[in-house]
């Protein structure tokens, strides 16, 4: 069976970063260098781990190339990652 939890809010989107498992994940549609994008924000103890993947026209968003990988330690660096990111309208989902 597989979850999806939209969340409305950065604020929303760091909460779930602080609380969520290692075996969950966000995913956040926005902006990164001038592309759509597609962000996948892991968590493994105090490290997060966002790559951020370039989003392809048509229909269901598919992914195309990398545009980035980082690996952060604490909530200050990635909030700043994803403040870049969703700049705009958010659309954030938890699984």
């Amino acid at each position: 069976m597989f979850y999806e939890r939209r969340l409305g809010s950065l604020a929303a989107v760091l909460k779930e970063a602080e609380t969520m498992d290692a075996d969950a994940g966000i995913r956040i549609a926005g902006r990164f260098a001038g592309c759509s994008c597609y962000a996948f924000v892991t968590r493994f103890g105090s490290r997060y781990t966002v790559m951020v993947y370039e989003r392809r026209p048509g229909r269901g968003g598919r992914l195309g190339r990398r545009l980035a990988s980082e690996e952060l330690e604490g909530a200050g660096g990635l909030k700043a990652l994803l403040h870049e990111i969703a700049s705009g309208r958010l659309e954030a989902f938890a699984y």
